[in-house]
């Protein structure tokens, strides 16, 4: 019996819906694996996240159109990341669960202020930078992007997952994994990591545990694989 409950082939992209667990021990080997797992912090899909008491930041700013998103499955436990630490990898939101990591001078940091380093100053109520752990380098690297709430340099107006991240971020994680051809993101959420496969001309394996982004990333990577194709 199938461990998944539907599996998609696009392209040089295979997809499965269901728990990463349960799926993993039937896949190929991989290269390498970019993640961004649940992180065990209770995150508030709703408009609420964007709207705390505490910051007067949105006191004048409209937020009833921001999208009420699906919950992230699996973000009311601490995350364990062991399973997958036998491989090159890149684990974000990684300050969340170090008692479960070994030593690594190699962590990458996501900058979200670029252009707005004074939100702070103002009251923004979101976090300024992302944290990821790797064991590809042992060295820390910084990637500059504006992504906070409605606050973006790219992208803007595609609010696919409550914790999603920009196709160039996961480029860049790519990147730094070298020559790496089969990238597996277990936790793939809207798709971004196999989008930035798809424009990088790499193989990708997914694994989503809720439907609903499942056909989000479905649809987001089969659009990338045709543009892919237009300029081949």
């Amino acid at each position: 019996m199938n461990p998944y409950k539907r599996k998609e082939v696009i392209g040089d992209a295979k997809l499965y819906l269901g728990d990463c667990l349960e799926i993993m021990p039937h896949l190929p080997k991989v290269d390498a694996v970019i993640t961004d797992p649940p992180w065990g912090s209770d995150t508030s899909t709703n408009a609420q996240r964007f709207t705390r008491g505490k910051s007067p930041w949105w006191d004048n700013v409209d937020t009833s159109k921001i999208v009420a998103h699906a919950a992230i499955v699996g973000d009311r436990q601490e995350f364990d990341p062991r399973p997958f630490l036998q491989q090159k990898v890149i684990l974000w939101g990684a300050n969340w669960f170090t008692r479960h990591l070994p030593h690594s001078g190699g962590w990458l940091i996501w900058d979200k202020r670029k252009g707005a380093e004074d939100m702070a100053e103002k009251g923004w109520p979101l976090g300024e930078a992302e944290l990821a752990w790797s064991n590809i380098r042992n060295s820390t690297r910084v990637f500059r992007n504006l992504w906070s709430g409605l606050l973006r340099s790219t992208e803007k107006g595609e609010f696919y997952h409550p914790t999603q991240k920009p196709t160039e971020l996961m480029k860049w994680c790519i990147e730094q994994v070298g020559t790496a051809e089969v990238i597996f993101d277990p936790y793939m959420g809207s798709g971004t990591t196999g989008v930035a496969c798809m424009n990088l001309g790499r193989q990708f394996i997914g694994i989503e545990i809720e439907p609903k982004y499942f056909d989000i990333a479905c649809e987001r990577i089969e659009n990338a694989q045709r543009q892919q194709r237009m300029f081949v």
